[in-house]
């Protein structure tokens, strides 16, 4: 990945100090807007950020947020306006939140051209298995019952992934004979379609990564630990970041927000998901949750 040698101005809106930590240290010419008083919660934002650029405003008004981003963004002649989903509904009511989402996507999508997405499921192993990024053992099937089949040879526990009629994708985690055959009963009731994948379950410390890409620059926001997981050391957090960018790269990623769920165990960090939770937002049916017992969302635990 190339990073440009002149800085890109951008404005991160309602970031965490992650985001603003990575954007400058890529080299982005950086803009903050943030709340009138900062909240109890908030961390302090980086030194190397002027204070002349860091704005504030009341989130319950979409139209001063409307003014404040067209204004900045003319002045200083900036080149993107971005921001996380998860940073701005933090603290916010659902209300107010989806307002100023609305204002953000009005602006950013106004600007440039449409963003790639990421791949599905499927062409994500395939990359990740053939580049030896973070090989998992993996098999496609063209059918429910060679997708089971595949399972009790492997043999069980197994994690299948498979898209419903309507292209959203399912994450099965199967720990036994009868969570098999519930899933294949759920297959077929959901009419998913080939190809089905069959992966090993990683197993591991697990940890969710926040990253938003800029012109093909990954910067990753947050490395959120879930369940027992402890505190990484440097070397851990960097191998995370060096995994989740080159699954970036590989894929041709090159603007948007994503969420990587990375195991990390004595065999280095590997993926077992990823997906952009942005884009599930506005309902595109990339990936779906269901309260059946044992489906997830974007995890293989």
């Amino acid at each position: 990945m190339i990073i440009r040698q002149a800085a890109e101005r951008v404005v991160l809106v309602r970031p965490g100090p992650g985001l603003v930590s990575a954007a400058i240290v890529a080299g982005l010419d950086v803009w903050v807007v943030s709340d009138p008083v900062p909240r109890p919660t908030d961390a302090p934002l980086p030194a190397e950020l002027p204070p002349q650029r860091l704005l504030r405003v009341d989130f319950d008004d979409p139209a001063a947020l409307r003014a404040l981003l067209t204004d900045t963004v003319v002045e200083h002649g900036i080149g993107q306006v971005l921001y996380l989903a998860s940073d701005l509904e933090r603290g916010l009511g659902s209300g107010a939140a989806a307002a100023a989402e609305e204002v953000l996507r009005e602006l950013t999508d106004s600007r440039g051209k449409p963003a790639r997405g990421l791949p599905d499921a499927v062409t994500i192993r395939r990359i990740l298995n053939e580049s030896r990024t973070s090989a998992v053992r993996a098999e496609e099937a063209r059918s429910v019952t060679e997708a089971c089949s595949l399972a009790e040879d492997f043999p069980l526990p197994v994690v299948i992934k498979s898209a419903d009629k309507y292209g959203c994708w399912w994450t099965v985690a199967v720990h036994d004979r009868p969570a098999l055959d519930r899933w294949a009963e759920q297959a077929v009731a959901a009419r998913h379609s080939a190809p089905y994948l069959v992966e090993e379950l990683l197993t591991g410390d697990k940890f969710r990564v926040e990253t938003l890409t800029v012109d093909g620059m990954h910067l990753v926001a947050d490395i959120a630990p879930e369940g027992t997981a402890p505190p990484l050391h440097d070397a851990e957090q960097a191998g995370i970041r060096a995994t989740v960018r080159a699954l970036l790269d590989l894929a041709g990623y090159e603007s948007g927000t994503t969420r990587t769920d990375v195991l990390v165990s004595a065999r280095g960090s590997r993926i077992a998901a990823a997906t952009e939770p942005d884009r599930e937002r506005r309902g595109n049916g990339r990936s779906r949750a269901t309260v059946t017992s044992g489906i997830e969302r974007g995890t293989d635990r």
